[in-house]
């Protein structure tokens, strides 16, 4: 499985909290998320997780925009 994080956008109350996040984490390879407090680590994740919607970009998994998979599919 890959997981593919291209131009992310996320906010909050329109308030933009990430922007134009970039991020390949490739099947078989160890991938870490690192910076200091308030750098939006969290909240990228929790887009990842589909519990955030982008405000744009998209996060693929192995190539499928995962907003196009069910919940039981991601």
């Amino acid at each position: 499985m890959r997981i593919d994080i291209e131009d992310l956008h996320v906010a909050y109350d329109g308030r933009t909290v990430v922007a134009g996040a970039q991020l390949v984490a490739a099947e078989g390879e160890i991938t870490g998320l690192v910076g200091p407090n308030g750098s939006g680590k969290s909240t990228l994740l929790r887009t990842v997780y589909r519990h955030l919607k982008p405000a744009a970009g998209r996060v693929l998994l192995s190539g499928t925009d995962l907003r196009r998979l069910s919940p039981a599919e991601a």
